[in-house]
């Protein structure tokens, strides 16, 4: 089990070795590195071109609420876009069809602005939980009654709103990779883009072995 915060990463003798908060030292023979930037220069500006060091990317929060609500009414809609200070739009999740549930399921994303008030204190804050809910409540007029679960998540590093001309990185000297959302844009998309751009980049200057040793 490898899920552990990374507090290192060292390049030496053609290998990685990747040191984790827990103390264990793993190593590979390639790494590629997908986090935001703000932690990719914090983790590897020893290694990253100078190019991806001078781009100019600013990161901003975002803070989301899971909803599921008692009403077996379907709604017709995918997604609503709100122009509120607190929520900046809200996600039906049962218009995917990938869930067999009676209840109403809601992915409720905040503004900007409000995450930035936020997302160093929403961890265990019912105030930052019962704000976006009720707001929500009061734009769609669903009952409180009718909430039957909730959830909250935040992401300090979300969004990017502008584009780099750079869609990816891959230095074959150190075998060292770097793909995400943030090269391209703020969607999902952007981060599967990045990537494919990042596979195009290797498989032009392929390494001769990629497992770990």
């Amino acid at each position: 089990n490898y899920f552990s915060k990374i507090s290192k990463i060292k390049y030496k003798n053609k290998i990685w070795e990747i040191t984790l908060d827990d103390k264990r030292k793993i190593e590979f023979k390639a790494l590629i590195i997908t986090c935001p930037y703000p932690q990719l220069k914090q983790i590897a500006k020893k290694y990253i071109d100078q190019k991806l060091l001078n781009l100019n990317i600013k990161m901003e929060p975002v803070i989301t609420l899971m909803l599921a609500v008692k009403s077996e009414k379907i709604i017709p809609i995918s997604s609503i876009k709100f122009n509120d200070s607190v929520i900046s739009f809200a996600i039906n999740e049962n218009s995917k069809k990938r869930f067999n549930s009676k209840l109403n399921l809601w992915t409720l994303h905040s503004s900007i602005q409000w995450a930035k008030k936020n997302i160093n204190i929403y961890k265990n804050n019912t105030k930052t939980i019962n704000e976006l809910k009720y707001k929500f409540m009061s734009l769609t007029k669903f009952k409180n009654r009718q909430i039957a679960y909730s959830r909250i998540h935040g992401w300090k590093f979300s969004y990017n709103l502008t584009r780099s001309l750079i869609k990816s990185s891959w230095n074959k000297k150190i075998n060292l990779g770097v793909c995400g959302d943030w090269f391209i844009g703020p969607k999902a998309e952007d981060a599967w883009c990045s990537a494919l751009d990042l596979s195009k980049r290797i498989k032009k200057n392929p390494l001769k072995s990629i497992k770990r040793v």
